[in-house]
């Protein structure tokens, strides 16, 4: 997987990956930690949430390199909240880019950014599928599950937010329809939140036709504007 990825620094300073295969980058090249910020931190609803529940729990499809992971966790440490963090993906990167990353200084967690790269150490090569539980602080677990998303059991009603953060359509055209929707709507919690960088019109209306109520919100740099889709 690494040799199909290169580093990439982006316009606010922070890095990201770019992949070769996909011919994308896993967060926008115009800041790859605004972006994780004001889509899904802010754009969700989560940040709110945490400053006012004792106890949160955040769906994220495409987990990545960690970073709205991180950023997320490093909040609910903020807020004294338990979270819970359930993530789908297929494959996480080695441990050696995630370090290159710099995502612990970042933020200024580098116990955080730890939990993941020491975890990701256990495999020389490229991680099983499967279900891993990584606690970290504060009774918070972070859950990765490794496979293909449209295959994972999600528990209804269970999420307060969900962070969608697949790559795009053309790249990963089995999540971004009604299909998917369906179940994530029905494992958001009533009045959550799916937030995602997307504005096509066929993800729009794949989201409603779903049950979301869908909103557009102002982008982060580079990006007009992005999406809020709301449990009723």
């Amino acid at each position: 997987m690494d040799n199909l990825l290169e580093i990439l620094t982006t316009r606010d300073g922070s890095r990201t990956l770019y992949s070769r295969q996909y011919q994308q980058s896993f967060h926008s090249v115009h800041g790859a930690l605004t972006e994780a910020r004001h889509v899904f931190l802010e754009g969700s609803g989560t940040e709110e949430l945490l400053k006012t529940q004792q106890e949160v729990s955040v769906l994220e499809i495409g987990f990545g390199t960690g970073l709205n992971w991180l950023i997320t966790a490093l909040a609910a440490r903020r807020y004294r909240v338990r979270l819970t963090y359930t993530a789908l993906d297929k494959q996480i990167p080695s441990a050696e880019l995630l370090s290159q990353l710099d995502y612990g200084d970042l933020i200024g967690a580098p116990s955080l950014a730890a939990t993941i790269e020491e975890w990701r150490k256990t495999f020389s090569n490229e991680v099983p599928y499967g279900t891993y539980n990584l606690p970290h602080e504060y009774n918070s677990t972070l859950q990765l599950s490794l496979g293909e998303a449209t295959e994972a059991i999600l528990p209804d009603r269970s999420y307060d937010s969900i962070y969608f953060d697949a790559f795009d359509p053309g790249a990963n055209p089995e999540l971004w329809v009604p299909e998917f929707f369906r179940q994530l709507y029905k494992a958001l919690r009533d009045g959550g939140c799916l937030a995602t960088y997307s504005v096509a019109g066929h993800v729009r209306r794949a989201l409603t036709a779903s049950g979301f109520s869908v909103v557009r919100q102002p982008g982060p740099p580079g990006k007009r504007q992005v999406l809020a889709a709301w449990k009723r």
